[in-house]
């Protein structure tokens, strides 16, 4: 006599819930190296993004300004425009702004003089010269993550 026997043997389900979790493992792996390569590289982008911007501040004052002055204070990189005016009583100069972010560390150089070595105000004279700029933005608690712009501020030299 022959019982039917339907079914599923305990080996057979030990098997499936290997094989299942054998599966799991690796989407799970990949899934979470896929968040951190995210994460990195969201990063990255914020870093290149902030040193855009602050390069293109700086075009645009090098091109529009007779004269300016650039200084580190605090870690951070700020500007002052001047303009030649004919009239004595507008001040030629303004104040200084800062061009930087405060969430990112900054260094580099302007003409091959570390930023970190200034000890006062240097003054950028764009219609004399053209400043080769290199700069450096660094993520402060991921210090590998980091970027480099190397440029050069250039605008029709008339001296």
């Amino acid at each position: 006599m022959k019982l039917n026997q339907k079914g599923v043997t305990l080996v057979e389900l030990l098997a499936a819930l290997v094989l299942v979790s054998i599966v799991a493992t690796i989407a799970w792996t990949a899934l979470s190296i896929g968040f951190k390569h995210t994460a990195a590289e969201t990063s990255k982008t914020q870093l290149q993004q902030d040193a855009n911007l602050i390069v293109t501040k700086l075009t645009n004052e090098h091109r529009r300004n007779d004269y300016y002055y650039l200084q580190m204070n605090a870690g951070h990189l700020e500007i002052k425009t001047c303009n030649d005016q004919t009239s004595p009583a507008i001040a030629p100069c303004g104040t200084f702004v800062r061009l930087t972010d405060a969430n990112f560390k900054y260094t580099g150089t302007i003409n091959g003089i570390q930023f970190a070595s200034w000890n006062a105000a240097t003054k950028i004279d764009p219609k004399n010269k053209h400043v080769e700029l290199v700069l450096n933005v660094a993520d402060p608690v991921k210090p590998t993550r980091s970027v480099e712009v190397k440029t050069t501020l250039t605008r029709i030299l008339t001296n």
